[in-house]
């Protein structure tokens, strides 16, 4: 899925992820190429979150 949950756009690119969620094995923040949003995706929920 990756997809930005604010504007649904696939454009991304990858960040370095804050202290809290590197506690979650996985889990991968990204930045969203048009809306500039910042939100990490999970992978064992398959889910986009807003940071």
């Amino acid at each position: 899925m990756k997809a930005c949950p604010r504007c649904k756009s696939v454009s991304r690119h990858r960040m370095r992820r804050n202290p809290i969620t590197k506690l979650i094995p996985g889990a991968r923040a990204y930045a969203c190429d048009h809306c500039n949003t910042q939100y990490t995706w999970f992978p064992f929920i398959n889910r986009s979150f807003k940071v």
